[in-house]
């Protein structure tokens, strides 16, 4: 019986759509890996239509509000920020801080539409292949859950340093949103376990039978 059930054509396109959707996400995601090495200044731009419109690079505007607002108010950031630029050093370390922000986030994307794709096959086993995908989404999901605010206090102390002579300042973390991304993450996570297991028990069953 296992995977003997097939959607409708119609909706294995639907569902494929869906999917290449989820692959674009993914590849928009870790397209931004690349540009750090270029640019990482160019992280987060605004066009700029005074004369004539034209992006222009906003490197603060990824940071947290409270950490924009000291550097903003630092004596001769801009010339310091320009110089920190220039050091290649700099650049790997926001490059090794972008990947572990991106890299959950496109692993999730990808392995939904892994799964997806999965589904609207009319393979054999489908149903299973496309469950181990979803297993690895909701893990992706519970490692971005705590990466995210530690990619953004390692980059606010990246900048931070960067134009200011300091060696340790505080940062505020809303607990809060980590804490009930983790239990989203980590709900999505027993249902899909739940789910394989009893995909699992009928597989057994139907072997018995």
């Amino acid at each position: 019986m296992l995977g003997r059930y097939f959607i409708s054509r119609g909706r294995a396109r639907v569902v494929r759509v869906f999917a290449l959707l989820c692959f674009l996400i993914a590849g928009a995601g870790a397209a931004t890996l690349p540009t750090m090495l270029v640019g990482p200044q160019w992280q987060a731009f605004m066009i700029d239509c005074d004369d004539g419109c034209r992006p222009k690079p906003q490197p603060l505007d990824q940071l947290s509000p409270e950490v924009r607002h000291v550097i903003a108010s630092l004596p001769r950031a801009p010339e310091r920020m320009t110089a920190a630029m220039a050091d290649p050093y700099w650049w790997w370390r926001l490059f090794g801080i972008q990947t572990l922000n991106v890299l959950p986030f496109a692993i999730l994307f990808f392995s939904v539409g892994m799964a997806l794709w999965r589904f609207s096959s009319r393979q054999e086993h489908r149903d299973w292949s496309g469950i181990r995908w979803l297993q690895r989404a909701t893990a992706a999901g519970i490692v971005m859950a705590v990466a995210e605010p530690v990619a953004q206090v390692l980059r606010d102390a990246v900048y931070l340093t960067a134009v200011a002579d300091i060696e340790t300042f505080s940062h505020s973390i809303d607990f809060t949103e980590i804490i009930d991304n983790l239990l989203f993450a980590g709900a999505a996570w027993a249902a899909i376990w739940a789910l394989a297991a009893g995909l699992r028990a009928r597989g057994d069953l139907a072997e018995i039978v």
